[in-house]
């Protein structure tokens, strides 16, 4: 079952359609702060993801009436739903939905990398992620979801663990789990272990 697995990464789970009501230009917007109306559905689909009530977000992102048109937002929660239902494929071709509107966005990349390597698509995953980081190196979720890929799966607990590390530092440290991750990685590979 995909499942966002702490409280930061479920909400940034409904990061991408925040993205879209908080401010940035929708369309008929000026670009300068103007920004056109959020859709009803939207808050709506907002909400419904946030709450984890997956079929409903899907209904309302399904629906859209074309004013999401040219945002990768929508179509990346709608994904994030699709793959809380286990509808695998149905979400990676909503994630490349959103890659076709726009190629850089992060969340897009890493939330795809997750449902490939739930695909046992390993190596493509590990793309996904890098791909995540080279558009947004700033992004946590890709961090900590490439060294998940890393330690768990391809066996290079090194790598994992600087892409842990990176992770809490862009996060404030603010996941105990992963902080947990990166003493038990550290003690593994015989490093000294850091107090965070």
């Amino acid at each position: 079952m995909y499942a966002c697995p702490t409280e930061l990464a479920r909400r940034a789970c409904v990061v991408a359609l925040l993205a879209l009501a908080g401010g940035c230009a929708a369309p008929g917007g000026t670009g300068d702060g103007d920004t056109a109306p959020v859709p009803p559905g939207l808050a709506r689909a907002e909400a419904a993801l946030a709450a984890g009530n997956d079929t409903e977000a899907i209904e309302l992102l399904t629906a859209s009436d074309g004013s999401w048109a040219g945002h990768p937002e929508p179509a990346t929660n709608l994904g994030i739903a699709l793959a809380r239902q286990d509808r695998l494929d149905d979400a990676e071709a909503a994630f490349r939905e959103a890659l076709e509107i726009d190629p850089a966005f992060a969340p897009a990349w890493s939330e795809l990398g997750i449902v490939l390597r739930l695909q046992g698509r390993l190596a493509e995953a590990d793309d996904a992620y890098a791909r995540a980081l080279d558009s947004d190196p700033s992004y946590p979720l890709a961090w900590k979801n490439r060294g998940v890929l890393l330690d768990l799966y391809l066996g290079r607990p090194a790598e994992a663990l600087e892409c842990y590390e990176r992770y809490l530092d862009l996060t404030a440290g603010e996941d105990p789990r992963v902080a947990d991750w990166v003493t038990e990685l550290r003690a593994r590979l015989g490093l000294r272990v850091v107090e965070r």
